[in-house]
C-alpha cells in the first residue's frame, strides 16, 4: 500500500523567529500540539539570542491560522539536568544573562547550548503532560516530564508546572519521547528513541518515575536497511484514529557504523541522500502499540520547500512533533530546517481506509 496523500498548508511557515524577541531570535521549531475544540495550542521550541532553548506558545484557530502568540516563554529550564553549569540560578534573569555559548558542547540538535528541547504533549482528563529532551550542555540529552492542570495552562499560570523529573537513564542519549494519551491494559505506554530505533516501554503508574523508574523496554519499531528510513527513526506524534494509533515519525536514509554491531554492512543499506529528515507514517495496534499494522515503503513527505532547507543549503529537515485531527484532516506540525514551524494535512478518510485494509493483515 502507498502512503496517504500529504499537502502542505501554505507556501510559507506558520511560525518564524522574531529577531526583536530575545527568546526566539535564534529559531522557532519542533512544536507539540494540543487540540482543544477548534483551537490548537502549539508549544514550540525557541532558541534565544544567547543559545538557550525554552518553549513558547502560539494558538491556532481551526488549527491553521495563528491568532495568538506569547512574547515570553511558557516553560524554561529549571533543574541542573537542563541548565548549563554557568547558569547556576534557575530564574529567568540568569538565562537572559548567560553570555558564553563557547562553553557549551553544542553536540545536539537545533543550535542551542542547553535547555528544554523538542516537546510533546498528552492531555489526560484535566492534566496536560509534557515530555521533552532535557540538556545541560555537558551530559547526554535525556527525556524529562512535567505536568500542569489544564485550567492553569489555559489561564497562563506558568508557575504551576510541576517540578520536572527525568524519565530516561543517564547512560544513554534518549530523545523523541511520546506518551500515549490513555492507558492500555492498565499501563501508560511511551515511545522513545535510543539510536537508531523506536523503543516501547510502559508503566502502571506515572509516579514510578518519581521513585527512580526509567524508560527502557525494547527496540520494537526498527529501521529498515533497504528503505528511506534506514539510518535512524524517531516517534513524532501519535493520535487515535479509525481504530488504530496513527504514528507520524521521522526517518533518515543511509548507513551508520552502529550497524556493524548488528552484523550488517554498508552495502546492505540504501545510500545516503544528504542526511535529510523526512516524514513517515505508520499504523500501530490499539492494544499493542509495539505491533505495526501498516508501514509504507515510501515517506509521507520529503524536505524540498525553501523553509525546509536552512539558509546555506542544510540541514534538510522535516521533524514532526505534533498532530491534531480537525475538519476532516490529520494536521501534522513539524520543525522545518531547525528554524521554522510548518504544517501539512492528510485526509482522515484516507487514513481510515488504510486502517480497514490493514486490520487482520500481517505487519
Amino acid at each position: 500500500m502507498a502512503p496517504p496523500s500529504f499537502r502542505r498548508l501554505r507556501s510559507d511557515p506558520l511560525i518564524g523567529p522574531r529577531p526583536g524577541n530575545f527568546w526566539e531570535a535564534g529559531g522557532t521549531f519542533n512544536p507539540a500540539a494540543l487540540a482543544l475544540g477548534d483551537r490548537v495550542y502549539l508549544l514550540y521550541r525557541q532558541v534565544s539570542r544567547n543559545c538557550v532553548s525554552t518553549l513558547g506558545l502560539a494558538v491556532l484557530d481551526g488549527g491553521r491560522e495563528v491568532s495568538e502568540r506569547l512574547e515570553v516563554p511558557v516553560y524554561v529550564p529549571r533543574e541542573p539536568f537542563e541548565l548549563h553549569p554557568s547558569a547556576v540560578d534557575p530564574g529567568l534573569e540568569p538565562l537572559e544573562s548567560f553570555s558564553d555559548p563557547g562553553k557549551c558542547a553544542r553536540t545536539h540538535s537545533g543550535g542551542s547550548c542547553f535547555g528544554v528541547e523538542d516537546p510533546r504533549v498528552a492531555a489526560v482528563g484535566d492534566t496536560v503532560y509534557l515530555t521533552y529532551v532535557a540538556y545541560n550542555g555537558v551530559d547526554p540529552p535525556r527525556g524529562a516530564m512535567s505536568w500542569i492542570r489544564l485550567a492553569d495552562f489555559l489561564n497562563h499560570r506558568w508557575d504551576r508546572w510541576s517540578r520536572p523529573i527525568l524519565i530516561t537513564h543517564s547512560s544513554v542519549t534518549d530523545k523523541s519521547i511520546v506518551m500515549l494519551p490513555r492507558k492500555i491494559g492498565g499501563r501508560w505506554f511511551f515511545l522513545h528513541r535510543i539510536f537508531p530505533h523506536i523503543w516501547v516501554d510502559a508503566v502502571e503508574d506515572l509516579s514510578e518515575f518519581e521513585r527512580g523508574r526509567y524508560l527502557w523496554g525494547r527496540p520494537a519499531i526498527r529501521t529498515r536497511p533497504r528503505h528511506w528510513d534506514s539510518r535512524k527513526i524517531g516517534a513524532g506524534s501519535v493520535v487515535e484514529l479509525g481504530g488504530a494509533w496513527v504514528l507520524v515519525y521521522y526517518g533518515v536514509t543511509g548507513w551508520d557504523d552502529y550497524y556493524l554491531s548488528e552484523g550488517l554492512r554498508p552495502s546492505d543499506f540504501a545510500p545516503s541522500d544528504g542526511y535529510r529528515y523526512k516524514l513517515g507514517v505508520m499504523l500501530l495496534d490499539l492494544e499493542d502499540p509495539a505491533r505495526v499494522l501498516y508501514r509504507p515503503d515510501e515517506p509521507l513527505a520529503v524536505p524540498e520547500h525553501w523553509y525546509e532547507v536552512y539558509p546555506g543549503g542544510k540541514p534538510y529537515v522535516m521533524y514532526p512533533t505534533g498532530s491534531a485531527v480537525l475538519g476532516g484532516s490529520l494536521l501534522v506540525y513539524y520543525g522545518a530546517s531547525d528554524y521554522f514551524v510548518a504544517a501539512g494535512e492528510v485526509p482522515v478518510e484516507e487514513i481510515e481506509e488504510l486502517v480497514e485494509s490493514a486490520k487482520g493483515s500481517p505487519p
